[in-house]
């Protein structure tokens, strides 16, 4: 009698494994990314629906590659997470050390996300009024549909 819970478990746990994995696969043809690769979705959002001329759309999409080759250089390298995994297995915890390194991944988090403020002003500029007047109607719609689901 166990023995065949045993097998009945374990076909159960593979026929789930093959589903998700069969999910995913099928989730990523669709076209849906993660991680990294959804860093500039936001932005593909905020836009979809203003009417954008070949023109902006060229001079948005140029605007987005050198943000994302500038970002590819300011990636902390292998050096810094060598780093923090030595201070973590060392015998005595270097506190000084850890401060440094935490303060550095800050002013790294603060530049990267400063980049990203310079990218949207730019990506703004390239924009009609018109376009800007649309786009601050989606923000507060937007505001507003999230205002409503905290109420609820």
């Amino acid at each position: 009698m166990k023995i065949s819970k045993l097998i009945f478990a374990l076909s159960l746990l593979t026929a789930s494994s093959v589903a998700g994995v069969a999910l995913a696969h099928e989730h990523k043809a669709a076209g849906y990314e993660h991680g990294r690769h959804m860093q500039h979705a936001p932005m593909k959002r905020m836009l979809a629906g203003l009417d954008l001329t070949d023109s902006q759309r060229e001079q948005i999409k140029q605007l987005m590659q050198q943000h994302r080759s500038e970002q590819k250089t300011a990636r902390p390298d292998k050096a810094e997470r060598k780093q923090m995994r030595d201070l973590l297995a060392a015998d005595t915890f270097d506190e000084t050390a850890a401060r440094l390194l935490l303060e550095k991944q800050q002013q790294q988090a603060v530049n990267k996300r400063l980049a990203a403020m310079k990218l949207q002003h730019q990506v703004l500029q390239v924009l009609t009024d018109e376009q800007r007047q649309q786009l601050n109607e989606k923000r507060q719609q937007w505001q507003q549909k999230k205002q409503q689901r905290s109420n609820a």
